[in-house]
């Protein structure tokens, strides 16, 4: 069987479908850091509860239960209805609401970012393992960032106090089908 990559990532009219830029450093507009919070009206950054973003990457962000794996020499299939839901992910040091991470990621990074995207389309697509590697995987999602989130305060002494962090990755642009 022969690699037929030209179907991946092909709309039901066989055009491709939008793209993110490949994996990359994403500049945002996110504090980062107590002396980069916003500041207030006094000189000292905000004191307000706030989300800060950091080492933000445009990634794929796949689908778990639409990724299918194999070895050298084989071929991948994967499809997906009109209608399919996907989310992203987060990790916690303590729980947060995910709305006022997604929010911040919104305003920060790109409007497009949410916890979850769905198919408007019924889309496919088959890769072939290279013989020169030893496995991969063949995955629906689309392409999305991945950052590092903290949420917290300043104290009285403008310090910044963290209640809680992690990271996270979420989608931000239409279905994507990558390999590896």
């Amino acid at each position: 069987m022969t690699d037929t990559s030209s179907e991946v990532n092909a709309d039901l009219d066989g055009n491709p479908i939008p793209q993110a830029p490949d994996d990359a450093d994403v500049a945002v507009d996110s504090p980062s850091g107590s002396a980069n919070h916003p500041m207030n009206a006094d000189g000292c950054p905000y004191d307000g509860p706030s989300v800060s973003l950091s080492n933000v990457k445009s990634t794929f962000v796949g689908d778990k239960s639409k990724t299918v794996y194999g070895q050298s020499g084989v071929t991948l299939s994967v499809s997906v209805a009109k209608g399919h839901t996907w989310t992203g992910t987060f990790t916690y040091s303590a729980k947060l609401s995910q709305s006022i991470i997604i929010e911040s990621a919104e305003e920060s990074i790109s409007g497009s970012v949410s916890y979850a995207k769905t198919t408007t389309v019924t889309l496919g697509g088959t890769w072939k393992v290279p013989n020169n590697q030893r496995d991969g995987w063949l995955a629906l999602g689309s392409k999305g960032y991945s950052f590092n989130w903290d949420y917290g305060s300043l104290n009285g002494g403008c310090k910044w106090i963290s209640t809680s962090h992690g990271t996270a990755k979420l989608p931000a642009l239409s279905p994507y089908i990558a390999h590896s």
